[in-house]
C-alpha cells in the first residue's frame, strides 16, 4: 500500500539558485459539514518563495531528497530534470526513475526517459517485431 495514502505530509520545495530545499505544510481543514479523507483536511497548493532570494520555489514531490548544498553538480542535474518535467511526485513506493549522477549523463538519460507519442510507441513496437 502506498504510504502517502494514509497520512498528510509537508510538500518538498527546492530553490535551485540557492541550492536549498524546504518542506511546507499545504493542508487546510475542510468546510464544516464537508467530508474528506485524511482527517478532514484538503490540499491547498500555494506559490512558495525562497526565504533567501524571494524567487518562486519548485514543488519537487514528496520523494525528493535534496543533495548537500555544496554539491553543485547534483543540484544542476536535478534542475535539468525539473526543467524537463521530471520531479519526484511518487506514491511513496517508487517514483518510476532513478536520476543520473552527472551532468554528462543527463542528455542520454532524458532521451531514454522521454515520453513518446502513441505513434512513436507503435512504430517502436513494429520495428522490434521486424528484428
Amino acid at each position: 500500500m502506498c504510504r502517502y495514502a494514509w497520512h498528510n505530509y509537508r510538500d518538498h520545495f527546492a530553490c535551485f539558485r540557492c541550492r536549498q530545499a524546504f518542506k511546507y505544510w499545504q493542508w487546510e481543514e475542510c468546510e464544516e459539514g464537508a467530508w474528506a479523507a485524511k482527517s478532514r483536511l484538503h490540499h491547498v497548493p500555494r506559490q512558495i518563495v525562497c526565504p533567501d532570494c524571494a524567487r518562486p520555489m519548485v514543488d519537487m514531490g514528496l520523494d525528493f531528497k535534496a543533495p548537500p548544498k555544496g554539491d553543485r553538480e547534483a543540484w544542476e542535474v536535478l534542475e535539468a530534470l525539473c526543467e524537463n518535467g521530471f520531479t519526484f511526485h511518487g506514491c511513496g513506493c517508487d517514483v518510476g526513475f532513478k536520476p543520473p549522477r552527472t551532468l554528462r549523463e543527463v542528455p542520454a538519460w532524458l532521451e531514454e526517459h522521454r515520453k513518446s507519442s502513441e505513434g512513436e510507441a507503435l512504430l517502436k513496437k513494429f520495428s522490434e517485431r521486424s528484428r
